[in-house]
């Protein structure tokens, strides 16, 4: 189900690069060219989410940009990074704009947007640009009616004092009135569904989403398609339906299990994976989630769980 989440969010970056790349750099003058491929074949067989040829503020860059739905367990970003951006620089000696989108409210909270060192003579520097989708203000995102932005901005910052349901109503509003056809429409709504059930429960979406307009979407038909391909030919609309609950659910179990990690280092956390997954209730996950973070020891977190 990640796999969904990583190829709707390129498909954005494919349909509307200038919604985005003006989003994450700040700018105005960006004018976004060709697809470059990352594939390091001497380094390590791994490509980057989206790496494009920009020109920004008339100057030729390379605009680099990774998605996060969580945090990076393999490796820390920042090493991630340094690995990217030297060989971009390596290979094409420009400047190179590298961005780090964290998607769930939890992830890149200790991201420090770089690494350098400097000792005797010898040194390096990278830097990124960090962006919380959960800090950023999702007002002025829709007053921009930049297509691309929109279906990330039920994870973006309410007005203060705006209910969640109407702060989703809205952004659900904003995306019909665009003058789309139905298809980019139903693209578009089926992002702010599939990405809003990273943290919300997914009923929420179904309720306030037009059902007939989401049909419409490419990225639909694409999961249909698949369902149908299974062998799944009777309640597929059910079917993508759990599929993105179930993507839901196993973005909060490994959220829930990364915190445990970093809190409680010498606690045996894998041991509680079985557990959690046994857990069908998306509104229980999420609120272990939060009892993750706040929890006084692994103990108290175990009990809670146990009840």
């Amino acid at each position: 189900m990640a796999q969904d989440f990583d190829n709707l969010s390129k498909r954005l970056w494919t349909d509307h690069p200038q919604d985005l790349s003006r989003f994450v750099t700040g700018e105005d003058d960006v004018e976004i060219g060709e697809d470059i491929n990352t594939e390091q074949h001497f380094v390590v067989a791994r490509y980057t989410d989206i790496t494009k040829w920009a020109q920004i503020n008339g100057q030729t860059v390379i605009l680099h940009v990774e998605l996060q739905l969580r945090e990076s367990t393999h490796r820390p970003m920042w090493a991630r990074n340094a690995q990217y951006q030297g060989y971009l620089v390596g290979e094409y000696q420009v400047p190179v704009y590298s961005n780090v989108i964290y998607f769930h409210p939890r992830a890149g909270r200790d991201d420090p947007g770089g690494y350098a060192y400097k000792h005797e003579g010898y040194g390096h520097a990278n830097h990124y640009k960090v962006i919380r989708l959960s800090e950023v203000e999702g007002q002025p995102i829709l007053e921009q009616q930049a297509p691309g932005l929109l279906p990330f901005t039920p994870l973006m910052k309410p007005p203060e004092g705006m209910a969640l349901e109407h702060w989703i109503q809205t952004c659900v509003d904003a995306t019909l009135a665009l003058p789309a056809d139905q298809e980019t429409q139903g693209d578009l709504l089926c992002g702010i569904s599939l990405f809003g059930g990273i943290v919300y429960d997914p009923q929420l979406f179904k309720r306030l989403i037009p059902e007939a307009v989401m049909q419409e979407s490419r990225y639909y038909q694409l999961l249909r398609q698949e369902f149908i391909a299974q062998g799944i030919e009777q309640g597929i609309e059910q079917g993508i339906e759990q599929g993105i609950e179930q993507g839901a659910r196993q973005m909060s179990i490994e959220s829930t299990l990364n915190i445990l990690s970093e809190r409680f280092p010498s606690a045996d956390v894998n041991a509680l994976k079985p557990l959690l997954e046994a857990i069908e209730d998306l509104n229980r996950l999420k609120a272990l989630n939060l009892n993750a973070s706040i929890a006084e020891n692994f103990r108290a977190f175990e009990e809670g769980l146990e009840t």
